[in-house]
């Protein structure tokens, strides 16, 4: 077998877990066709201008973007997923909404133009994009898309959740550990990434019937910030468990990074 380069097995490992993707997003439009807002997404957007423009990364069949234009958000989604942008459409015509619009499109590949207020990545998108180089472009093309002192939402699993009991936690960081040493060792010896790494999951999916299992990436909220840079990032977990004196907040099931860009 010819050596490959990094960036080769990389862009391999990337196609395959995007087809996988499509396939799974595909299967769920009937569900996420009508779910609403979550209250941490609700708690989030109150926090905004009214009118303020938004770019929803991943926005899936509509869910976030359609509710946030209702709310009186000028949103613009993107989706890898051309039969899930078909199904926003669709419903946005349906709603009679005139401030938002849809297009098919790669974050990891696709530089925006226009900037945005607000760039929102809920629902674990970033957990969707299967390489580190990728997900660096995503978080990227992210800033780039953001106006200078507005912020970024990206939503991501927790590693740290305690899940089933104090061993999840434990099985995480050991996957996350071995992910890297198998990682260095392709590397090294520039061989193709086969089967998933340690630290990516598939899990059946519960939204819709008959929908294909889905991919995850689980990353540490550490790993997520060494990709934002000149600005000021904070973590929330759960922001509907946010107390202060929730100590268990570290161990709930997921994170909010906010990272806002400094102004000009």
């Amino acid at each position: 077998m010819k050596n490959m380069s990094v960036g080769d097995t990389s862009n391999i490992y990337y196609k395959k877990i995007k087809q996988l993707n499509l396939v799974h997003y595909a299967g769920e439009i009937s569900y996420y066709s009508n779910a609403e807002l979550r209250p941490a997404e609700l708690e989030l957007l109150k926090q905004l201008p009214q009118g303020s423009t938004i770019l929803d990364v991943g926005t899936g069949s509509g869910r976030f973007s359609i509710n946030a234009a209702k709310l009186g958000f000028k949103v613009t989604g993107i989706d890898i997923t051309p039969e899930a942008i078909a199904a926003c459409k669709k419903r946005a015509r349906q709603e009679k909404l005139r401030n938002i619009n849809f297009m098919v499109a790669d974050i990891t590949e696709k530089k925006l133009s226009v900037k945005y207020d607000y760039v929102f990545c809920p629902r674990f998108v970033i957990n969707a994009i299967a390489t580190d180089k990728h997900r660096r472009k995503a978080i990227s093309n992210m800033l780039e898309a953001c106006k200078p002192g507005g912020k970024i939402f990206i939503e991501s699993f927790n590693i740290m959740w305690l899940g089933q009991g104090i061993f999840t936690p434990i099985l995480n960081l050991a996957r996350s550990f071995i992910r890297q040493m198998r990682l260095i060792t392709c590397q090294l010896f520039k061989k193709p990434y086969t089967g998933l790494f340690p630290g990516d999951i598939t899990y059946p999916a519960n939204k819709a019937k008959n929908a294909s299992d889905g991919y995850a990436h689980l990353p540490t909220i550490f790993e997520i910030k060494s990709y934002l840079k000149h600005g000021e990032t904070k973590s929330i977990y759960e922001i509907t468990n946010i107390k202060k004196k929730d100590w268990l907040k570290s161990f709930r099931y997921s994170i909010w990074i906010i990272h806002e860009l400094p102004r000009p």
